[in-house]
């Protein structure tokens, strides 16, 4: 554990330990005139919702939020869980956390820091939020804006979220300490979970330092099951048809259908240890001036671990490896006349049978430094200038390793014969063929058979794999598939690799000065303007570590049983080398690089028989995921050496400065108020991509032959209405109008390529299967203008209710497509087009809607005395619709990805002095994950509806210490996913159940 981690320990133990040793510091405490400053206490769930709706009532544009309960209590257990009950706001879930956050149907947000930008270490080349390494006990309450003012900082499409932190000024004077300690249990994970948290805070009045530190340990828990893909969650990049590669298809059907690269179920875990430490500082400096100073420091580290079952085709056929046996009754024509039918069930041929485990390891850090002055002397002018830095790194390191159970050496579908070895391994009775008693040795004592089907039945809930009775011949003899995959001695190495390690580098530095100047008669009530400059860079490196063999003639990404070294033919670096091949008759022969390796030789292996809700796999020898926790010293240790081998084609370099002003007129007119403004946006783009040669042999990597570097220039001019009439004392109604851009995610405009390769008998090469072109400099950034009209009715302190409409019409943007591309195999031929994936500009498209939802504390119409005083309830429904150019198979327009049409919320809880229970249920409609492409024959990849039910109770002994239970996902619910037919089901990841006990105290 580094020095900060040991800071962020040591201060929760001083401010827990504190907490009860200094009370009589608060007691003693000078305490101004209360007159002299206003302090607005939220505690409770209806204090909390009184909060919001203050916030709401009074704001000069379109705005939600949501207060803390009590010092370190967001209503949820987490930011993103918390934010998903604002209407309008819609969640993606990663590992069963809330992830990426979309407002309105779109994942464009812009995401601020007590009202300024800041950096954290999961978003560092990205412009949207994600909120994962950022603790919620930092934070006192967040607010999104659906609408823009000139003089916000943030920019958005959709609208912008800014996190609140708490300030010394912010509470009582004297001493308060806060502290808490929780423990959270994982249905899946079967895992116990810390969490520890603390606040100091001192205020004589004219100064005043906080301080608050957070360390959590979490162990996520999803059990995936469906399509093969290498996707995070699951993807669609690894599926195609039946009459593709290979031709004619395995039942000689005339229809076409999607058919996948192969079929997995696998557990996922990630375990993630969370560290946070905010400072803050604040003092009167006099004649109107506050200094304020702060430092937020962030640390996460991820292990995520996979291991399961496989079977796939091994990148050698997609109309040969399976056909249909299921169907859903969907179908449509194509644009060339082929019928497409839906499927929901396969027999597949085995072309690979296996065990896998692959581990991401990611360490995270950001530091984000505040430091502005403002001035209010009881004038007319009012402002300040400000100044932050923030930087951040994050690193992953990737580990896989395979066990195959089919044998390579014969009877198989894909055969070498085996791998030509030196004599060393030739001991089991092979035919000695080299001139130094080489042979093609076995690998395993495997299944050699080319003839057994693994049959895939998605009908149902969950799942069913069949096909592991049947009888078939091996190494051992006739026995059954699942006998076979009972025994390690089955199971040989197929590959070992570490590639798609990163390393980023991110910095965001701002200066700014915003003031406002207040009239004290006529319409014009006063006038904001500014100015704000920002600079940001990301450096983001990709890399593999590789392997060299044959005393550094061969280097290797993958080492794996198809991979011979380079050294065929006279000239190639391998060429005659000793130990790295003999002749056969005459002829240099090079050998295998991976010679015969046991599933256990390196590794520490189990037998896997738990697969969540999907039955039939009897179980597999797996590796242990702890093997991989430091990848690059496991390959050292096992291959004896390990380089950092750059690749060129994903690895870049982009800087975004901005300059920007703002002037805006704020008015009042009996009932009418409002702001019209104007905010004009310079920005320089700088990226440095590489240019690439041919691959490096074993491997996809391109190496850096050279720079490309693009710099362009574009501004934005942004002007914004917000009208908000009185038309009584409780309704307002709104409305606003905004043009906005947003930047791109960095990624997409400094990514590079990457090329697909898998090994080849016909050519015994490398051969190019698909691709991905990610960046583009020239992709302008996304821009929209935006109209709203809502209505809001206060009906008491705590309750109130809301309808309102939008429409954003989307100018630009940038969405996935598939063009064909002709990159040559490694031999140098080029036998495609294949498909590959690149990043294109989208034009012309909007997203319109509508949000309506009430707040009610049943006390604001009961009054406070009675039972059914202390209930309330929240309800909303948002509605989404959008259209754009892209197409569905039956010609109407795709979605944008990730939105939902439909989104609803229900929350009914209760309070009284000492007790308070609320449960909480969200759902979403389907989503829009990935367009489809020419192999799916246009048809889309979405997750079906996904709904959610949270709980929390909580009790307080007294006003200083209260105990909680909180429950996430309590029903257990699973994201299932389907290919443009709700039958046509692709994959599920199944999250767990969360349950967290705890207490807090406050003094």
């Amino acid at each position: 554990m580094n020095k900060c981690s040991l800071a962020v320990k040591l201060a929760l133990v001083a401010s827990l330990g504190g907490g009860y040793s200094t009370v009589a510091l608060a007691q003693d405490a000078n305490v101004t005139d209360e007159s002299e400053i206003e302090v607005i206490e939220v505690s409770g769930i209806r204090g909390s919702t009184k909060a919001s709706i203050n916030q709401k009532r009074f704001a000069d544009s379109q705005v939600d939020g949501i207060a803390a309960e009590d010092i370190g209590k967001l209503p949820d257990v987490t930011i993103t869980d918390s934010l998903q009950r604002i209407t309008g706001v819609q969640i993606e879930r990663v590992a069963g956390e809330g992830g990426v956050i979309q407002i309105r149907g779109l994942p464009q947000v812009d995401t601020t820091l007590n009202g300024e930008s800041f950096l954290s270490a999961t978003t560092i080349d990205t412009s949207g939020a994600d909120l994962g390494d950022l603790p919620a006990q930092l934070f006192s309450g967040v607010d999104v804006y659906k609408s823009a003012t000139a003089s916000n900082t943030a920019q958005g499409i959709a609208g912008s979220i800014d996190l609140k932190t708490r300030r010394p000024f912010d509470l009582d004077e004297g001493f308060t300490f806060a502290g808490g300690a929780e423990v959270t249990y994982g249905s899946i994970s079967e895992e116990a979970d810390p969490t520890i948290h603390g606040l100091v805070n001192y205020n004589s009045g004219n100064y005043g330092f906080l301080l608050q530190a957070v360390a959590t340990d979490v162990t996520l828990a999803t059990d995936y099951n469906g399509y093969n893909d290498t996707s995070e969650n699951g993807g669609l990049g690894w599926t195609n048809n039946n009459h593709t590669w290979g031709g004619t298809p395995l039942d000689g059907s005339e229809d076409y259908h999607v058919i996948p690269h192969g079929f997995t179920a696998f557990n996922k875990t990630e375990e993630r240890e969370r560290n946070a430490l905010h400072l803050s500082f604040q003092a009167e400096l006099g004649e109107g001036f506050t200094l304020t100073a702060e430092h937020m420091y962030t640390e996460q580290e991820r292990f995520n671990a996979r291991r399961g079952f496989n079977h796939n085709s091994r990148w050698q056929t997609f109309a040969g490896y399976a056909y249909a046996d299921g169907f859903t009754g969907d179908e449509f024509t194509d644009g060339a006349g082929n019928n497409w039918v839906g499927v929901d069930g396969y027999q597949a041929l085995p072309y690979r049978l296996q065990s896998f485990t692959q581990v991401n390891v990611n360490e995270e850090v950001s530091n984000n430094f505040n430091l502005e002055l403002d001035y209010d002397n009881g004038g007319a002018l009012t402002g300040g200038i400000r100044f932050t830095s923030a930087h951040a790194t994050a690193s992953m390191r990737h580990a896989y390793g395979e066990g195959d159970i089919l044998s390579i050496d014969e009877g198989t579908l894909v055969t070498g014969p085996g791998g030509f070895l030196p004599a060393q391994y030739c001991n089991n009775g092979e035919e000695i063929v080299g001139d130094n008693g080489g042979c093609y040795g076995q690998y395993s004592q495997g299944i050699q058979d080319s003839e057994f089907l693994i049959g895939w039945d998605a009908s149902g809930e969950h799942p069913h794999f069949s096909g592991f009775d049947q009888m078939v011949d091996g190494g051992k003899g006739v026995r059954s598939v699942g006998d076979y995959m009972a025994d390690l001695d089955s199971y040989h190495i197929g590959a070992f690799s570490s590639e798609g390690n990163t390393d980023d580098k991110g910095k965001i530095q701002t200066f700014s000065t915003a003031w406002n100047y207040a009239f004290d008669d006529g319409i014009l009530t006063s006038v904001d303007f500014g100015v704000r400059y920002s600079k940001r860079t990301v450096d983001h490196d990709q890399f593999t570590y590789t392997s060299e063999f044959g005393d550094g003639c061969d280097i290797a990404q993958w080492k794996a049983v198809d991979q011979t070294y380079i050294g065929a033919a006279e000239g190639d670096p391998c060429y005659q080398v000793s130990g790295t091949g003999e002749n056969i008759g005459g002829v240099w022969t090079p050998y295998t690089l991976l010679p015969p390796t046991r599933l256990d030789q390196h590794t520490t292996v189990s037998y896997q028989t738990d697969f969540g809700g999907v039955t039939g796999i009897p179980g597999v020898w797996s590796i242990d995921p702890s093997n991989f926790r430091d990848p690059r010293q496991w390959h050292l240790d096992t291959f004896g050496n390990v380089q950092r081998t750059e690749n060129g084609g994903r690895t870049y370099d982009v800087g975004l400065d901005e300059l920007s002003y703002y002037l805006q007129a704020n008015f009042e007119w009996e009932a009418l108020s409002g702001n019209v403004g104007v905010k004009v946006i310079e920005t320089d783009l700088y990226v440095k991509q590489n240019l690439v040669g041919p691959n490096l042999p074993h491997s996809g990597l391109g190496p850096d032959i050279g720079d490309s570097v693009t710099e362009r220039d574009y501004s934005d001019v942004l002007p914004s209405v917000n009208l908000a009439y009185g038309v009584t004392d409780d309704i307002i109604v709104r409305a606003a109008y905004s043009e906005n851009m947003q930047p791109l995610n960095l990624a997409q405009w400094g990514d590079g390529k990457s090329v697909g390769l898998v090994f080849d008998d016909e050519c015994n090469c490398m051969r190019v299967v698909n691709g991905t072109l990610n960046g583009n400099p020239e992709l302008d950034p996304w821009r929209s203008t935006n109209w709203s009209l809502s209505g809001e009715w206060y009906i008491g302190e705590a309750s109130m209710a809301f309808l309102s409409t939008y429409k954003i019409e989307i100018e630009s943007f940038t969405q996935a497509d598939t063009i064909m591309v002709d990159e040559p195999d490694s031999d140098g031929v080029r036998r495609g087009p294949w498909p590959f994936t690149a990043n294109v500009q989208g034009e012309g498209g909007d997203v319109s809607g509508y949000e309506v939802g009430a707040r009610l504390a049943l006390s604001d119409f009961l009054g406070d005395s009675g039972f059914f005083s202390s209930f309330g309830f929240d309800a909303n429904y948002t509605y989404s619709d959008s259209s754009q150019q892209a197409k569905d198979v039956f010609g109407k327009d795709l979605p944008f990805v990730g939105m939902s049409k439909d989104t609803y919320n229900l929350v009914g809880w209760y309070e009284n002095d000492s007790f308070s229970a609320r449960i909480a249920w969200n759902s979403r409609s389907p989503r829009l994950i990935t367009p489809g492409n020419a192999g799916t024959g246009g048809q889309s990849l979405y997750q079906d509806d996904y709904s959610q039910v949270d709980v929390s109770v909580n009790y307080d002994f007294n006003e200083n210490i209260s105990v909680y239970v909180n429950g996430s996902n309590i029903t257990e619910e699973y994201q299932q996913t389907y290919v443009e037919f709700p039958g046509q089901k692709a994959f599920q990841n199944v999250y767990e159940a969360r349950w967290s006990v705890g207490t807090r105290v406050q003094f």
